[in-house]
């Protein structure tokens, strides 16, 4: 494919769509496949593996290893929002996750990274800067998970490339979630904003919403749709907590997909499992999944959340997030000591050469904090 322009994919950036089904995937796809009955096993497995896509991954551990004497794993979890992950544009991975597995332990960490972090992507230096999101616009997969574990300076063993735009599908499949809002607010999927056709009324500590195609004749419905879910858990704007808010409300659809979907009736659902392999690209074999879930299945239990913590700075009239020096050590520590790893340097602080950059001043300051 002939390379884009910078500003042509500024001019057709996708809208944004629910990030946070990626951690009903973590489950489903690490966890959820366990105890299958035999005779099921084999439609299964052609199922999963239509999701499966490899990947040169620079330095990798020898995985069969590491799950077979129940070593912490490290998956790298991306969630890009541009409809079927097999068209030509790609778009960007707003969401980017480093997700560790200890079986021992029973836990399982995800470290999320924020898709405006400031980095310089290798190779395309003389684009400087951009935001961390676009490392998978510029290059592929493989150079994608190369480029965030040298970033880190953490090995990666695995990878799931989710198609955030595949929630209608999986919402749909499970017959619909009921969510009690936790604030009142109107939101239509046309223009991400209160204005617009497809509109929805939430309303606070009520699991009542209504909807109006045209935008003006509402009618009062009790379960969510597809299109509602993806509504409710999509704005941001008219939230006084701002993106924690919108996180909170993709947790509860989450958790109500959840719900819905943790009997076997549902993962022996070929349409269901359709659905998630048909938006999932992943170097995870249906075998590792299996022994995955047979091994690591309790980690789910004690699920802990971390992000980075950066600092804010603008430039050219853009806002991005930068990693300081000592917060981006703070991170590597705790991402290799959840791996059981022995202590190391971060990686390169704008992730490609910075010595082919010219960073401003003010910049440079917070990144030598």
């Amino acid at each position: 494919m002939e390379q884009e322009t910078r500003q042509q994919r500024y001019n057709h950036r996708p809208p944004k769509q629910n990030r946070g089904i990626i951690l009903f995937i973590i489950i489903i796809v690490l966890f959820g496949v366990i105890k299958i009955a035999y005779s099921t096993y084999s439609s299964l497995n052609n199922t999963v593996q239509n999701s499966y896509k490899g990947a040169n991954i620079k330095n990798r551990r020898n995985v069969s290893k590491l799950i077979k004497n129940k070593k912490p794993i490290s998956i790298l979890l991306l969630g890009t929002d541009t409809g079927s992950l097999d068209r030509s544009y790609k778009g960007r991975t707003d969401t980017i996750m480093l997700v560790t597995v200890n079986p021992k332990e029973k836990k399982t960490s995800l470290f999320s990274i924020p898709r405006d972090t400031m980095v310089a992507i290798p190779g395309y230096e003389n684009d400087f800067p951009e935001k961390i999101n676009s490392v998978y616009t510029y290059t592929n997969i493989s150079d994608t998970v190369n480029t965030i574990s040298k970033y880190m300076n953490v090995p990666i063993d695995f990878y799931a490339l989710v198609n955030m735009g595949g929630l209608e599908k999986l919402v749909n499949e499970v017959g619909g979630v009921t969510i009690k809002s936790p604030l009142t607010f109107t939101f239509s999927n046309d223009t991400a904003h209160e204005t617009g056709k497809h509109r929805y009324k939430f309303y606070k500590g009520s699991s009542t919403f209504k909807y109006a195609k045209d935008g003006v004749h509402f009618k009062t419905y009790h379960k969510m749709n597809g299109q509602a879910a993806l509504a409710f858990s999509r704005m941001r704007y008219m939230d006084p907590e701002g993106d924690y808010g919108r996180t909170k409300r993709q947790r509860m659809v989450i958790t109500a997909i959840l719900k819905q979907s943790a009997s076997p009736k549902m993962l022996f659902n070929k349409a269901f499992m359709k659905s998630i392999s048909s938006n999932v690209r992943t170097n995870l074999t249906f075998k590792q999944m299996m022994s995955i879930a047979a091994s690591y299945y309790q980690a789910k239990n004690n699920v802990s959340t971390k992000s980075a913590t950066e600092n804010t700075v603008m430039h050219n009239g853009v806002s991005y997030q930068v990693f300081s020096k000592s917060e981006k050590q703070k991170a590597t520590n705790q991402l290799r000591s959840d791996l059981e790893l022995s202590h190391a340097k971060t990686g390169p602080i704008l992730a490609g050469d910075k010595s082919k950059v010219t960073v401003p001043y003010d910049i440079e300051e917070v990144l030598d904090q």
